[in-house]
């Protein structure tokens, strides 16, 4: 299985951040982290951002899970495993807690 696939079978944002964590501490710590959660389509999507120490680091981390770059940031976008009531359930977002490590 590969990593993006391990982190969709998380079902929010504190199991997702302690996830990404575990994964990134083998290319370097994370500076940055950033999560907003958004419904499209019916489904629960966690929009991630993050910065590692080095740049060098982030593109390994690109590199293994084939994602990019935008806004000097990691970004990529994750498809939650979370059933979402159909009903009521338009396009939303909402910002999670950020961290940010010294």
């Amino acid at each position: 299985m590969s990593a993006l696939a391990e982190l969709r079978q998380h079902k929010d944002v504190n199991s997702l951040k302690s996830a990404l964590h575990q994964l990134c501490s083998e290319f370097g710590r994370i500076t940055r982290l950033d999560i907003l959660t958004a419904m499209h389509e019916g489904t629960k999507q966690a929009i991630c951002f993050l910065r590692l120490e080095r740049p060098e680091q982030e593109q390994v981390l690109m590199k293994t899970l084939g994602v990019g770059r935008f806004g000097g940031e990691v970004v990529f976008v994750l498809n939650l495993n979370v059933p979402v009531a159909t009903e009521g359930s338009g396009p939303s977002s909402q910002w999670a807690d950020s961290d940010i490590y010294d």
